[in-house]
């Protein structure tokens, strides 16, 4: 989306001018948090943030903080290509001792440690009344998990949109979503204190760039996605048509200005509260002993 300000002329709309660098999502924070600061701001997932929190800011007066949340995938997922794996719906899932969700939990299930797509397998197993920490959880990237799914090495592997759109192209399948469980993980900017501190006015226009961009390509996907499909064809790992392009947006929450963010995300009662799940995110990871201490909940900027 952020690609689309350029053209739009928001740096000039604001007066923040803004360099765009492409880098694996793994590495963004990293960027951010750097002391050569490769990134002043970057995407960052909210649960992710809150697991590497204390390993991100260890032994420094300058920490990294999640200062916005932008938009909310709803459509991680799991996968197989095992024809006998079955679908789990939302009426499966609710349904104790489900036959079809032990079955899927039962096999050789590949999410990364601490990830949301772990705590998904956890919520599902304590829904069952099995122990989680039974289930045969495999610790892989979504890459990898990927193709150890398609190689029948994995029953099911966790699934972000772009190994969702290559399992329908190569004769794989959903098992379970996101929304199937009631999950959704939130994205949103993070960025230096120092950075944040000094550069407050830029930090913040950028926020209000991205809204502006999500809000110019919603009010025509079909003639203003030109600019975003040119990016991802160019850089992205996957190619995407415009329909699929459109099925991908399908799978996340973006609202359009920055007062339906915090209506979505920051308000106590937010269908996608932030203080809701980052609550929930450190009671788990305090359970799993990947922390020992719940990780502060980020104060967000009062951006208008």
């Amino acid at each position: 989306m952020i690609v689309n300000a350029e053209p739009l002329g928001l740096e000039k709309k604001y007066g923040t001018d803004i360099e765009l660098i492409t880098m694996g999502w793994e590495d963004i924070s990293p960027a951010v948090a750097s002391a050569g600061r490769a990134a002043d701001i970057g995407f960052a997932s909210y649960t992710e943030y809150l697991t590497k929190y204390e390993k991100l800011n260890d032994g420094s007066s300058d920490p990294v903080l999640f200062i916005f949340p932008l938009y909310a995938f709803k459509g991680g997922a799991f996968v197989t290509f095992d024809p006998n794996m079955p679908r789990l719906d939302r009426e499966a899932i609710s349904q104790p001792g489900s036959p079809a969700v032990r079955q899927v939990l039962s096999g050789r299930l590949g999410a990364q440690k601490a990830s949301v797509y772990e705590m998904m397998l956890h919520d599902l197993a304590t829904r069952q009344g099995m122990d989680p920490t039974k289930l045969r959880i495999i610790d892989t990237p979504l890459d990898q998990g990927f193709l150890a799914a398609e190689n029948g090495d994995l029953d099911i592997a966790e699934a972000g949109l772009t190994q969702l759109t290559e399992a329908g192209r190569r004769g794989g399948r959903l098992v379970f979503n996101m929304e199937d469980l009631g999950f959704a993980d939130i994205t949103g900017f993070i960025v230096k204190k120092s950075v944040y501190d000094s550069r407050r006015k830029d930090v913040e226009n950028v926020i209000r760039m991205w809204f502006d961009s999500v809000d110019y390509v919603y009010r025509d996907i079909d003639t203003n996605s030109a600019v975003s499909l040119a990016y991802l064809n160019k850089n992205a790992s996957t190619r995407y048509t415009l329909a699929e392009y459109k099925a991908a947006l399908s799978q996340e929450y973006l609202p359009q200005s920055v007062a339906q963010a915090k209506s979505t995300f920051v308000v106590t009662d937010a269908p996608f509260s932030a203080t809701r799940i980052g609550t929930s995110v450190n009671r788990y990871l305090v359970r799993m002993g990947v922390i020992k201490t719940p990780t502060p909940l980020p104060l967000f900027s009062d951006v208008d």
